[in-house]
């Protein structure tokens, strides 16, 4: 969750800041058992955490181009400017491969039939029913219903004569 990376990250800071040396093995602790770790149930998903983050809070990750994972896409980037290090992280690959995570390349096979499995759940759901001597919805209309549905939920436009001059203010970003 991204309070859980934010409380990680002010942290990690706070730590890095204070300490005259790293202290790899709490931020570990800390990151991984205390902030993520306690919302998971599973003692084995806990291991896996820890063993994840081992890879990034230890003392190796300060060499340049220390490596991440077997992959050659994924390593500790050379100390420089941030214009640099964005460039880095655009080059890295849309999608992760599961090594990245030390899953086996299977994963992805998982993953991807249990992608299939919701999509087709989803598809059926929407189909009518037969049921003896009513008319049935269309797929067509039962999908125009669901999309009115929706539609219906979305909060109201803005208005932005109503609305504080810098709300609608573009960011340098866009």
């Amino acid at each position: 969750m991204n309070s859980d990376f934010v409380t990680s990250k002010t942290q990690l800071k706070m730590y890095l800041d204070e300490q005259p040396d790293i202290p790899y093995t709490a931020l570990n602790y800390i990151v991984a058992e205390v902030n993520y770790g306690g919302r998971v149930t599973d003692d084995k998903d806990v291991r896996m955490i820890k063993a994840l983050l081992k890879r990034y809070f230890c003392a190796e990750i300060m060499n340049d181009n220390y490596k991440l994972s077997k992959l050659e896409h994924y390593y500790a980037p050379p100390e420089s400017d941030v214009n640099s290090v964005k460039a880095y992280i655009n080059q890295l690959p849309l999608e992760d491969d599961p090594e990245v995570f030390g899953l086996h390349p299977n994963a992805n096979i998982t993953f991807e039939l249990k992608t299939v499995k919701e999509f087709t759940d989803t598809i059926l759901l929407i189909q009518p029913r037969i049921s003896g001597g009513k008319a049935v919805k269309s797929t067509e209309e039962i999908v125009q219903d669901m999309a009115r549905d929706i539609v219906n939920k979305l909060p109201k436009s803005l208005d932005k004569k109503r609305a504080d001059p810098k709300t609608f203010e573009s960011t340098p970003e866009g």
